[in-house]
C-alpha cells in the first residue's frame, strides 16, 4: 500500500529570491516563507493564494524572514492587494512573523524632532526613487500611499508576531503551534543578532545627527524599512563586501572544488534573518533564510541534527554553507531556489559539498529554476556520489 503523503512544499520560482509554500495535509495549514520579487507575485504566488481561497484555505502563518527586496517584494504586493485583515480581498492571513523597526529592543521615548523627520524622510525618498529605478515605474510611488512591508501590516490591522507578544521573533526555544500537531520553532535570529543591526541603524541615524532622537513613530518604521532594502550589495548579493574566490572553478574536479574556502557572509541583515523549524509528526524541516547555516545550528546536538529537508540559506551561497554544517547536518532532501541571474547563485562550492558527502541514501537537490552552469556541474557527478539534482517544473510540488 502506497503511504499517504503528510506535507506538501512548493517552491515558487522567485528571480533571485526566495518563496515556499508548506501546506500540512491533514491539518490544513499553510504557511508561506516569503514572496520572492514583486513579479513573483503577479506571475505565480497571486495566482496560486487565489486557488486556496477558493478551495476555503487559508494562510496560517506568513514568515517573512528579513528585509531584502527578493523577499519582501512579493509580499507587499500581496498586501497591498489584500487590504484589510478582517475584509481581506485575496486571503486570509492569520499570523504574520516579521521584525522591523519598532520590534529592535532599545528606548525609543524622545520625541521625534523637525531635524530628525526631515532625515527619516530622506531615507524614504532616496528609497522610493530607488524603487522606481528598479521597476521602471513611470507613476512614483509614495510610502504614504502604504508601499512598505511595515506599514501595510500596520494598516492592515494583521495579527503581526502576536506569538511573541508583538515584540521581536528570535529565538526563544519554544515551539508554537499551529493546529493540533504541527509546531514552528525559531533558530534565528537571536537577541545579539538584532542588537547589531540595532546598533547599525543606529549609527547610520547618528553619523547624519549626533543626538538622534528615537521614538516610536511609523516614520522610523519605513525609513528602516527602505535602508535595509538599499544596503548597497556585493556580486554574492551581500550587503556588506566580502573577499570571494573568482577563479574558474567550472574547469576543477568534484572534490578539490569541496575544498575551496570562501569568507563568511557578513552581512547583519542576513544574520538576522527568521530561519525556523517545521515539526509535523517524526518530520522536521528546516528553512534558513539568509543565515549562516552553522550559526543557525551552533546550540544543536548531534541528535538534533536530523531533517527530512533543508532549504539551503541564502539562495546556496557558499559564504553561508561551510564544511561543518554539511558534514553534521543529515538530510536526504536539499532546496535551492534561485535563477542564478542577480548574483550566480548557487555556489559550485556549496553543490560540491553536498555531491562529496558519503551517504548511505540517495541527496536530492531540489531546484526551482534549471540553471545552465547546474546542470554542467551535474554532468561531472560520478554516480557514487549517490546525488540526484531535481528541476521543478511550474505547479510541481515535493511530497513528504
Amino acid at each position: 500500500m502506497t503511504k499517504k503523503h503528510e506535507i506538501e512544499i512548493e517552491l515558487l520560482p522567485a528571480n533571485e529570491g526566495d518563496c515556499l509554500l508548506i501546506t500540512i495535509i491533514n491539518e490544513d495549514i499553510h504557511i508561506l516563507i516569503d514572496g520572492g520579487t514583486a513579479n513573483t507575485y503577479r506571475t505565480y504566488l497571486r495566482e496560486r493564494l487565489i486557488q486556496l481561497r477558493n478551495d476555503g484555505k487559508a494562510i496560517d502563518l506568513l514568515v517573512v524572514t528579513h528585509i531584502d527586496n527578493d523577499h519582501i517584494g512579493g509580499i507587499i504586493e500581496l498586501l497591498k492587494e489584500n487590504g484589510s485583515n478582517e475584509n481581506p480581498h485575496i486571503i486570509e492571513i492569520r499570523n504574520i512573523w516579521h521584525n522591523s523597526y519598532r520590534h529592535l529592543q532599545f528606548d525609543k521615548k524622545d520625541a521625534l524632532g523637525k531635524k530628525e523627520k526631515n532625515i527619516l524622510n530622506n531615507i524614504i525618498s532616496n528609497g522610493e526613487a530607488n524603487l522606481n529605478r528598479k521597476l521602471n515605474n513611470s507613476e512614483p510611488i509614495s510610502a504614504l500611499q502604504g508601499t512598505t512591508l511595515a506599514g501595510l501590516i500596520y494598516k492592515g490591522n494583521y495579527y503581526w508576531n502576536e506569538q511573541f507578544e508583538g515584540k521581536a521573533i528570535l529565538n526563544n526555544q519554544i515551539n508554537y503551534r499551529f493546529g493540533e500537531k504541527c509546531c514552528v520553532s525559531v533558530l534565528k535570529p537571536k537577541k545579539f543578532d538584532l542588537e547589531k543591526l540595532e546598533k547599525k541603524w543606529k549609527n547610520y541615524l547618528k553619523s547624519s545627527k549626533f543626538s538622534f532622537a528615537f521614538s516610536n513613530d511609523v516614520l522610523f518604521d519605513d525609513a528602516f524599512e527602505y535602508y535595509c532594502r538599499f544596503l548597497r550589495k556585493d556580486a554574492t548579493g551581500c550587503n556588506e563586501k566580502i573577499s570571494y574566490n573568482n577563479r574558474k572553478i567550472e574547469e576543477m574536479n568534484i572534490k578539490d572544488i569541496s575544498k575551496i574556502i570562501t569568507n563568511s557572509d557578513s552581512s547583519i541583515t542576513n544574520r538576522s534573518s527568521i530561519s525556523i523549524v517545521i515539526y509535523y509528526g517524526n518530520k522536521k524541516l528546516l528553512f534558513l533564510a539568509d543565515n549562516i547555516a552553522s550559526e543557525a545550528l551552533e546550540d544543536l546536538s548531534q541528535e538534533e541534527m536530523n531533517y527530512s529537508l533543508v532549504k539551503l540559506p541564502h539562495h546556496g551561497s557558499a559564504s553561508n554553507i561551510d564544511d561543518c554544517f554539511i558534514k553534521n547536518v543529515e538530510t536526504g532532501i536539499y532546496l535551492v531556489s534561485t535563477n542564478s541571474e542577480k548574483y550566480n547563485h548557487p555556489d559550485l562550492e556549496t553543490l560540491a559539498k553536498i555531491a562529496c558527502k558519503k551517504t548511505d541514501y540517495v541527496k536530492k537537490i531540489y531546484f526551482n529554476y534549471k540553471v545552465e552552469k547546474v546542470v554542467k556541474f551535474e554532468q561531472k557527478i560520478d554516480k557514487i556520489n549517490n546525488i540526484e539534482f531535481i528541476y521543478l517544473k511550474k505547479g510541481q510540488k515535493i511530497y513528504l
